[in-house]
């Protein structure tokens, strides 16, 4: 038999507060937002244990007060306590376009906008730069890293028998100790995973050749910053180098591992010092070595530009008039270890 709120005001001999069984069961209203810290959380779920108690309720109605149904409800509000229900974290909902642009909506999908700043592989935190001098070798070693470890962390790890959540597990692991991962960036990592294992990786174990990973090696040597850092262009363009001169399964296998990792991902493999050496003395695009823009003997010497900057792919030259109203330059290696794959030249009207 319930008791009355009169009766229990009666009989009470403890300070405590009593609650009105049928206001608040059943309980169909709407959902609310409440930001609290987690020991604000913690102590209110400590506070909510007395409402499993029968002596707790009154019912003006003289309901019966239900043991399992008071016991559900205290359940429901200290799992609802235990849920991150925050407005940073609630509310906003993301989505991935086909491009792989990252968005969030803030009124449940009507609209959407780009949302890069909350994409890992922008916002995670960048590796320090490595101490010392930019050098054509430091960068050598850097790409170096970069291919050690994603031949001994994924590469290496491959098996084939091995199920989608073993490979999900590797390809997740490995992307975790590059980025801070988030639940929107999972969709893109079980979507890479699908495609790996779509590649059937007895297959594509025997591509991943030394000749492939050396390959790889170069694509990031000739398209890095000379500290060891890659923005979006430079990453977009170590993608293209491995879709453009490693054929195959193998070439496919490893842009989408970059893809996946983004810039800061990229940058964090490079300057992760995990080489102490290397050799690039095959990656004959690179502008590396000892260059001159001098002078040209044709008949009197005329002086035909200055360098005035570089960076591991371009080189910058100043022209001067030749004497007739042309501009021109002129580039050579001073050391015949040098070599450089001309591959497109832009003139600086501006300049």
């Amino acid at each position: 038999m319930s008791l009355s709120e009169r009766q229990i005001n009666d009989r009470r001999r403890w300070k405590a507060e009593g609650f009105p069984y049928d206001y608040y069961l059943p309980d169909d209203t709407p959902e609310c937002q409440y930001c609290l810290t987690e020991k604000q959380a913690e102590i209110l779920r400590g506070m909510l244990q007395p409402l499993a108690w029968k002596t707790r309720w009154w019912s003006d109605s003289d309901a019966e007060i239900g043991q399992d149904t008071i016991e559900a409800y205290r359940d429901d509000i200290i799992r609802r306590l235990m849920m991150a229900c925050c407005d940073t974290e609630f509310g906003v909902i993301f989505r991935w376009t086909e491009d792989g642009v990252l968005q969030k909506s803030t009124d449940g999908g009507t609209t959407w906008e780009d949302a890069p700043e909350d994409d890992p592989r922008n916002s995670s935190p960048v590796f320090p730069p490595v101490v010392g001098d930019p050098s054509p070798d430091k960068r050598c070693i850097a790409a170096n890293s970069v291919k050690t470890l994603i031949k001994e962390q994924v590469g290496d790890q491959l098996t084939d028998d091995m199920s989608r959540y073993t490979l999900g597990q590797v390809i997740s692991d490995w992307v975790n100790t590059l980025l801070q991962s988030s639940n929107p960036f999972d969709a893109i990592i079980q979507i890479v995973t699908n495609q790996i294992l779509a590649l059937v990786i007895a297959t594509l174990r025997p591509a991943l050749t030394d000749d492939v990973y050396n390959q790889l090696e170069c694509c990031v040597y000739n398209n890095m910053a000379d500290d060891l850092s890659f923005d979006d262009s430079q990453w977009e363009a170590v993608r293209t180098c491995i879709s453009d001169t490693i054929d195959g399964i193998a070439g496919i296998f490893l842009e989408h591992l970059i893809y996946l990792i983004g810039k800061v991902g990229l940058t964090n493999l490079a300057r992760s010092q995990a080489a102490t050496d290397g050799d690039c003395s095959g990656c004959s695009t690179d502008c590396g070595g000892d260059w001159d823009a001098g002078t040209w003997h044709s008949g009197v010497f005329v002086p035909l530009g200055t360098i005035t900057s570089r960076t591991s792919t371009t080189i910058t030259i100043s022209s001067v008039d030749r004497g007739d109203g042309q501009q021109s330059v002129y580039l050579s290696s001073t050391s015949s270890d040098s070599c450089c794959d001309i591959t497109d030249i832009v003139k600086d009207d501006n300049a």
